[in-house]
């Protein structure tokens, strides 16, 4: 009682932060004018790189089988085993290793809300391309990297 006579504003977990969720399940994906109602792109409306990047989400870089159209999620957890690419080590008293499993984003409007994977390490859609590149050993070609961010812009 005394904190809030002082002003400070204790959040109600049971109705405050409630509220905040449902408010935000409110709240839509931006406009993708290029997408048709099953979330893959209108032929009529898209540009030929858009369309082969269409190509590559669903096929050779493996993007839908965590993100499925058309809110390109799943709303699961994944293990990327980042692990693999560096050696555990100390950092203020603590054991750095990889990241575990991490919640599929929605790809929806991603291109409006850098930065990019669940804590913010990749800047761009280009240094995102390249992280699933390496990871999951893509060997995308320059091209068709540039082709798949194109089609991540229009979603």
């Amino acid at each position: 009682m005394i904190a809030q006579k002082k002003g400070v504003n204790i959040l109600d977990r049971g109705s405050q932060v409630h509220a905040m969720a449902e408010f935000q399940e409110l709240l839509d994906f931006p406009p993708a004018p290029k997408l048709g109602v099953d979330g893959k792109l209108n032929p009529k409306r898209a540009n030929a790189a858009e369309l082969r990047g269409q190509q590559l989400f669903f096929g050779k870089a493996r993007c839908a089988e965590c993100h499925q159209a058309p809110y390109y999620t799943d709303n699961l957890m994944h293990n990327l085993q980042t692990e693999r690419f560096f050696k555990p080590h100390l950092v203020n008293g603590m054991m750095a290793s990889g990241d575990g499993p991490i919640k599929t984003f929605p790809l929806r409007g991603v291109k409006d809300s850098p930065p990019y994977l669940h804590d913010g390490r990749l800047l761009t859609l280009e240094d995102t391309v390249e992280f699933f590149n390496l990871v999951l050993e893509l060997q995308l070609a320059q091209s068709e990297k540039a082709d798949l961010v194109a089609f991540l812009r229009v979603l």
